[in-house]
């Protein structure tokens, strides 16, 4: 199998502790802040975007180490708006899951790498939460991730067969002790979005995914020259979320293999 099951591990620790809803202006959809355990009881919060129709697909954004789920929030809401159902997090350590006990900023070195690696526990128990959401597919969940978040989303994505397709944003082969050069070649057929500014260790780590692996579905976008990054691009929102749709709901999209316009 591409994929073991591990969804079994995630019923027992997503805890939903409170919830705050405010409408959001298109579809019906409203925006509610919940907060969720991860499996060593760290609590995490976030903010999850619940779709006006049921059966919708849903989507974790998982962001950059040094920031915060409003890193995402673009991306977030052209995502709710098509349709999905969106859980941000702020991963332990950042944003409003900060403590005293554990701030990013006041982190060595080598205590974010051990940070950084427990966090994949956030993303483990912010996946689970959203497939026992009632109003979502119980079998179908993308991820995105910017900058060291790629990481942890490729980490989950080997081991959640309930993955259907991923977007890395901005990725880097090595991050606080992952090796995603290596992890994304073990994605076996999961089709994967690599969107970059001009860079060309990016670019190789897409190449040589769809060389290892085998994997024909590893697709490689980079940004105009003239930005520092994706979150400078304006159409990256748009582009990511038609990407997305192309492939978690292909009764909208042409094809399910087909490749995304630059």
């Amino acid at each position: 199998m591409r994929r073991a099951l591990i969804l079994a591990a995630f019923l027992a620790t997503p805890i939903v502790l409170e919830r705050s809803s405010s409408a959001l202006a298109a579809g019906g959809a409203t925006q509610e802040t919940v907060e969720v355990k991860a499996a060593d009881g760290v609590p995490v919060r976030g903010t999850f975007y619940k779709p006006a129709a049921t059966g919708a697909p849903g989507v974790l954004l998982i962001h950059d180490a040094g920031s915060d789920r409003a890193q995402l929030d673009g991306v977030a809401e052209r995502l709710s708006k098509e349709g999905f159902g969106v859980l941000a997090i702020d991963l332990r350590g950042h944003g409003a899951s900060k403590n005293e006990k554990l701030d990013w900023a006041k982190l060595s070195e080598s205590e974010r790498k051990t940070a950084w690696a427990s966090a994949q526990r956030d993303v483990d128990a912010g996946a689970g939460w959203l497939l026992e959401q009632p109003s979502l597919r119980k079998t179908s969940l993308s991820l995105i991730g910017y900058g060291a978040g790629s990481a942890l989303a490729v980490r989950h994505a080997k081991t959640d067969e309930n993955v259907v397709c991923l977007a890395l944003l901005a990725p880097n082969a090595q991050d606080y002790g992952f090796d995603v050069r290596s992890d994304i070649q073990t994605l076996e057929g999961l089709p994967t979005y690599v969107v970059t500014s001009k860079d060309a260790e990016a670019e190789r780590m897409a190449q040589e995914a769809n060389a290892s692996s085998g994997n024909p579905y590893v697709e490689l976008f980079i940004s105009p020259p003239k930005l520092s990054s994706p979150l400078e691009d304006k159409g990256m929102p748009n582009r990511v979320t038609k990407w997305l749709a192309d492939k978690a709901m292909p009764k909208r999209g042409k094809t399910t293999t087909q490749k995304t316009p630059k």
